[in-house]
Order: structure tokens, then sequence, then C-alpha cells
């Protein structure tokens, strides 16, 4: 808010708002203050500004599409990204984010190209670009694959751990995927089954994975 009181006709502090509310809207954390939908809808607005007043910006092409994309928007957010790619083609984070859509879609070897190129572009990039390929290599069903792709991160961050419990259940690892789901839904109470299919029933439109997935969060003990 201070950015934009201090120059209301630049993009950054709009952008900066929109990522608020679109963290906001997926790691739940005011809640209180409004729920998961007010929170898309105040980040598109502030990404909407953004664009208005800096159009060539990719990064706020970048924001509004990650906005699209929880909003079940998946069309919206691969024109945005292609968008925002053309503009920066050289920025990672906006490759790799780009295959949250291609995935929910079905379109896995597009997002598997993507985000080798990520990688390629920066041999320096974080650990969720692993997350991210073995998230890519479930869908293909090679678990063996994704496994080793998860190994590669420095740290396996709490969100994580529900990706790994999905792919050893994939596995027939029933112990390991108890365990990994149990780390996730420590730091993220109130998961469930019913949660996971509400959250994902329209967006999640590539053939079989939401199913796929339930069964495998229900090997991992997730409650219904």
């Amino acid at each position: 808010l201070k950015a934009i009181e201090a120059d209301p006709n630049a993009q950054f502090g709009y952008i900066g708002l929109a990522w608020s509310y679109r963290f906001d809207a997926t790691f739940g954390w005011h809640e209180q203050e409004h729920n998961r939908d007010e929170a898309l809808k105040l980040g598109a607005e502030y990404a909407d500004k953004a664009i208005l007043l800096a159009p060539d910006d990719a990064e706020a092409h970048n924001v509004r599409a990650r906005i699209h994309t929880e909003a079940g928007e998946t069309e919206q957010a691969l024109a945005r990204f292609d968008q925002a790619i053309e503009l920066n083609p050289s920025n990672s984070n906006i490759l790799a984010g780009s295959t949250d859509p291609l995935l929910y879609v079905g379109r896995t070897d597009e997002a598997i190209d993507r985000i080798e190129q990520a990688k390629g572009i920066d041999p320096f990039h974080p650990d969720w670009f692993h997350w991210q390929m073995g998230w890519a290599l479930w869908e293909k069903n090679d678990c063996g694959a994704a496994l080793t792709a998860m190994r590669k991160m420095s740290r396996i961050q709490s969100g994580a751990y529900r990706m790994l419990a999905g792919i050893h259940a994939c596995l027939g690892n029933d112990r390991e995927a108890k365990e990994a789901l149990a780390v996730f839904v420590e730091n993220s109470p109130g998961e469930s089954i019913s949660k996971e299919r509400r959250e994902w029933d329209k967006i999640w439109t590539a053939p079989g994975s939401l199913d796929r997935w339930i069964e495998h969060m229900r090997i991992a003990g997730l409650p219904e």
C-alpha cells in the first residue's frame, strides 16, 4: 500500500498486492477477513490495474495468469502465461509456473519441456522446479522418475510432502506415503478428500488424473 501511495501510477505496488492476495487464496492466510474467492477477486483487480499501467511488464501478466489458474480459468491462464513468456522469455520462474495449467489439462509433455527449459535458463533454480517435475512425471505414471525428481530438492518443503505422498502411493510404498502425508497434514490441518475434490474438481480436468490423485491420497491416509 505504501508503494501505491508513493506512486499510484507505477505498477509495482499493484503487482505486490496481487501476489499477496493470490498467496492468501492459496494458503488461507487471512481466512477470517475474506474467503478464497474474495481474495482471488481482489488479487485479480490489482493485477488488472498493474497491466493497465504497464502492459509490457511480464510480471504483471504472470501474477494475473496465476490468479486465473487458481480461479479455474485455465484458457485465460494459458493465454496470459504465453503473453508473459513472450515479454520475458528468459524468466525461468514464469516458464516453470506456466506448467500448472498445462498439467491441469493434461498437456504433460509440454509442461516437462518448459520445466527443462526453465532449468536450463537458471542452473541455480529454486527447489520447486523439482517439485513441479515430480508432479509432471506422476501425471505420466512414471513415479520412479517422479520420486527421483523430488529427491533432488535440497530441502523438501512441508507443502511438497503431499506430492511426495502421492508418488509413494503410486509406487506401492504405503508406509512411506502415510509418513509423508503426516508431515503435510501437520502443517495443513483440516485437509480432507472432500476438500481436495472440491478445490480441484473444475480445475484438474486431465482425464482420470483427479480420480487417481484421490485414490493415492486415500492410500496415504487422508481422511474423507
